[in-house]
């Protein structure tokens, strides 16, 4: 099937990259591009024409949805080709035409078992956060804090993949007033189990950030 995407983000993944963005055929509706392997693995700059965020793209490809990433598709016979380009005052049209803008249920970094069983909604969320915090935790891993209106309290310590700011919270803090942040949860909740207490955990993360 021929898929026409909006590109929003491009995130880092492991052993590559994470291409999502809006169907341009219904933008109530995420496309996430995943690799032809079974486990919704990561894709090479290659294989989407070494597109960047806000590219047009269109390529031949299947819907392979997994776990609860139901918006996963697989691109076929190398066909990806960038077709167009758009600026940032695309945003505004982007995030009043996609359908989810929530937060999954709660106001943490994660889902619980229970939480994350009962998710209907999409992976993906497109979220305008104010006081919005960028950074490297004492661990050197790579974090955003920000306040949503959906939250009654500062949400905090949430993981940042979005590769455009690694250098730049080297040197320090990015801080924006107002942001459209893309943020996911993955397909499955094994990927963090507590040592202790054996809790599985859904860690949510966010894949782009776009000061406004």
């Amino acid at each position: 099937m021929r898929k026409r995407v909006l590109l929003l983000a491009v995130s880092c993944k492991t052993g590559g990259l994470c291409p999502g963005g809006l169907d341009l055929d219904d933008p109530t509706k995420w496309i996430r591009i995943v690799r032809d392997d079974g486990h919704a693995g990561a894709v090479q700059g290659h294989e989407i024409d070494f597109a960047s965020p806000l590219d047009i793209i269109e390529f031949d490809g299947r819907h392979m949805p997994q776990g609860k990433q139901q918006e996963n598709w697989v691109i076929d016979n190398n066909s990806c080709r960038k077709v167009g380009n758009r600026n940032q005052d695309v945003l505004e049209w982007a995030y009043q035409q996609y359908s989810y803008k929530g937060f999954w249920g709660n106001y943490k970094t994660f889902l619980n078992e229970q939480e994350f069983n009962s998710v209907t909604a999409p992976t993906e969320s497109f979220m305008i956060v104010t006081n919005v915090r960028i950074y490297k935790n004492e661990w050197d891993r790579a974090k955003i804090d920000f306040n949503w209106d959906g939250a009654r309290f500062r949400i905090t310590g949430v993981s940042m993949t979005d590769q455009d700011f690694y250098g730049r919270i080297r040197n320090g803090d990015v801080t924006y007033d107002n942001a459209y942040i893309l943020t996911s949860i993955p397909k499955a909740i094994d990927d963090w189990v507590h040592p202790e207490t054996g809790e599985k955990r859904a860690y949510k993360f966010v894949s782009k950030i776009y000061g406004i």
